[in-house]
């Protein structure tokens, strides 16, 4: 391999504390001793070679993680040519890691998932919507699977899932918030889902939705809101992603025609690393905006019929325009759309198109709330 391909630019990501999400694409080159990743933003990280740990996993098993000593900076590629590239830009120091990832990735026992859940998720996956997927999306796809394996998926994601934060699991902070989930959930569009509320203690403004109906609320999200409402507006729209399958669909789009076929041809290798790997990857990026519409409507369907004021949605949304407009780790369904205004106005547009009707405000007293997390 000549020179030029050994420090070339590879397409990869990087997964850290100092990145909006946790995670970011990022393009990947090697410098003097060390593999460097610069973000989409400009942000430099840097592992060097001495102390860079690697690992291989994705769903076959040829995605290059490189790691420090403390795991704060992961680096990640899957670039033809990047092991390759990597091994001679260290000078060989990291060949026994490149070769023998593989195997250790076979031998892992002490992963949390289990080999026999995931090969299940993935085989109804690609097997039962692989056909129909190649030739019409992952949308229809998704729709002939059932809605066991959207809570299957949601349960290996959410274990996998390193939040690197406190978990609050206080009776006072959960049931209030659970109290609301329950009032939407009988207006879910999708059978089969149990919508669970977890409460992560964090500054993020912030809240998601997993496939099958596993949610996580920050503990920012529950201050900046200045009535209930408007924490049922966040929990309706993100409840709405799952009832739209729209995790699922991304899941099936990262998943590809390439791990179909090492399925199809009986090649288990990786797949232990697909409830990590792969759903964090199909979310390495926001919702489509086309997605974000479909939740908005969505759930403000939801608050409407549930007798949840709909407007308080709009109006978190201009609470967020007006006193967070740079907070980090905002709602990812307000940084996916480029103009607040617009936004507010579809929103009130959309509250004014529904029947009219008298709400009756929540029970919910979110000034104990608040002082329940503190």
């Amino acid at each position: 391999m000549s020179f030029q391909e050994a420090y070339a630019t590879f397409t990869g990501g990087v997964m850290s504390d100092r990145v909006k999400g946790g995670r970011c694409g990022a393009e990947i080159t090697f410098g003097p001793g060390a593999v460097r990743a610069v973000s989409p933003d400009g942000d430099v990280f840097e592992i060097p070679f001495r102390d860079c740990k690697v690992e291989m996993g994705g769903y076959n098993g040829k995605m290059v993680f490189c790691r420090d000593p403390e795991g704060m900076v992961t680096i990640f590629c899957e670039g033809k040519r990047f092991a390759r590239a990597l091994s001679q830009a260290s000078s060989g120091t990291l060949d026994e890691s490149l070769n023998l990832g593989h195997k250790k990735r076979r031998k892992d026992s002490r992963r949390s998932l289990s080999i026999g859940l995931v090969s299940l998720v993935v085989c109804l996956l690609l097997l039962v919507g692989g056909y129909f997927a190649l030739r019409f999306g992952a949308k229809v796809a998704v729709k002939a699977l059932p809605v066991s394996i959207d809570q299957q998926l949601g349960d290996v994601a959410y274990k996998s899932m390193d939040l690197k934060q406190e978990e609050i699991d206080k009776p006072e902070v959960l049931e209030p918030i659970q109290a609301i989930v329950d009032q939407l959930a009988p207006q879910a569009s999708l059978e089969g889902l149990e919508f669970k509320v977890h409460v992560v203690r964090s500054p993020q403004i912030n809240a998601f939705c997993l496939p099958g109906g596993t949610i996580v609320v920050f503990t920012g999200l529950i201050d900046a809101a200045e009535r209930p409402e408007q924490l049922a507006g966040v929990l309706g729209h993100e409840m709405a992603h799952a009832t739209l399958r729209h995790g699922m669909e991304r899941t099936a789009q990262a998943l590809g025609v390439g791990a179909a076929l090492a399925v199809l041809v009986g090649d288990g290798t990786g797949l232990l690393a697909i409830g990590a790997e792969v759903f964090q990857f199909a979310t390495v990026n926001s919702y489509s905006r086309g997605q974000e519409n479909e939740a908005d409507a969505e759930g403000l369907r939801m608050l409407h019929e549930s007798g949840i004021d709909p407007s308080a949605m709009a109006e978190f949304f201009e609470i967020m325009q007006h006193e967070h407009p740079d907070m980090p780790g905002a709602l990812n369904w307000i940084s996916t759309h480029p103009s607040h205004e617009e936004r507010i106005r579809l929103l009130q547009q959309l509250v004014s198109d529904l029947p009219e009707s008298e709400y009756q405000p929540l029970a919910t007293d979110l000034d104990q709330l608040k002082q329940a997390i503190k």
